[in-house]
């Protein structure tokens, strides 16, 4: 099967014993836990609902088949966490079993994540797509032949949600591969056996515009992911919020306590509400903090985190002054 992230959801605040039981794993396995920690805080759960609804609307609703649509925002915004818990949670269930061709091959695939590659072409994207619904291996054919039987392919598996992303590099492609990337999305659109998602940066929007033929496959409905304006008390109040639910989930003896009145500053001067800047510097500072046999993460190892990002020419630099 298609190896799916081994998500680490699990929170420690009231859990002793689960506390007790993860400080009995080795510091590799706890910095795995930091690597592949989730909290669906209510941006990252609404924008989940969104895109789900693009696929499908309602638990016992049909998916949406023949469309392209969209899921957009910057770097970083937590648009790729979403997707790789859409694919999980898709792959946890069930397969159904009910058409013929997806008894005849035994596997049903109902949601497939690419993430896009710089200068890719056609035969790279279908080579991809093989790989993302299952394939041990790709047929040794011909660019074109490969994208036919890579369309075949997403029918009989009843993949019917094709999640491309980092599609913003398709229209940073040259003008022949762009044209080539751009066709296999529309037949594998025009199949009517599923919808293509383009997930990346805004200018995906503008690429989709000058494109008439993909913009008439639905109009391209898109999902919008912002960082929190960190100038509204209400979007700061959510981001804290986050910060203290990732705390509870780190793999120390105790709280690290992220959220704490005299660090909301150095959060806005290290990350300004983007939540995915923000879990690079806890990251680094966790896999420091394990290493040291600390408790929990201390300011030091925020400090040396944030060092190591200065850029040439600062000054200053976030949680200088932490101890």
């Amino acid at each position: 099967m298609i190896p799916m992230t081994e998500f680490h959801e699990t929170s420690y605040a009231n859990d002793n014993h689960a506390r007790a039981e993860m400080l009995k794993l080795s510091p590799t396995q706890r910095q795995a836990k930091v690597d592949n920690l989730l909290f669906r805080y209510p941006r990252f759960e609404m924008a989940y609902q969104e895109v789900l609804g693009l696929h499908r609307q309602g638990a016992e609703g049909g998916p949406i088949k023949g469309e392209v649509v969209g899921f957009l925002g910057n770097s970083r915004a937590g648009k790729t966490s979403i997707l790789k818990a859409l694919i999980r949670d898709s792959n946890a269930k069930a397969p159904d079993l009910s058409s013929e061709s997806a008894q005849a091959s035994g596997l049903v695939i109902p949601m497939a994540h690419i993430e896009v590659k710089d200068r890719w072409g056609a035969p790279d994207l279908a080579t991809a797509l093989y790989m993302a619904t299952g394939a041990s291996s790709v047929p040794y054919i011909g660019g074109k032949s490969l994208e036919i039987k890579c369309v075949r392919r997403v029918a009989s598996l009843q993949t019917t949600f094709v999640m491309l992303d980092d599609s913003h590099f398709i229209f940073e492609a040259p003008p022949a591969k762009r044209k080539a990337l751009l066709s296999l999305i529309k037949a594998l659109v025009d199949s009517g056996t599923c919808s293509v998602l383009l997930a990346g940066l805004n200018l995906i929007e503008v690429g989709i515009m000058e494109n008439t033929q993909l913009l008439n496959r639905g109009s391209f409905p898109a999902v919008h992911l912002l960082e929190h304006d960190m100038s509204y008390e209400s979007e700061e109040d959510e981001y804290l919020e986050f910060l203290a639910a990732v705390s509870e989930r780190l793999p120390f003896a105790e709280d690290s306590g992220l959220d704490r009145n005299e660090w909301i500053t150095e959060w806005k001067l290290a990350a300004n509400g983007s939540v995915g800047l923000t879990m690079n510097i806890i990251k680094d500072a966790a896999r420091r903090a394990i290493a040291d046999g600390a408790r929990s993460i201390e300011g030091r190892h925020l400090k040396q985190a944030c060092f190591m990002r200065k850029r040439i020419g600062d000054t200053t630099y976030p949680f200088q002054e932490a101890a």
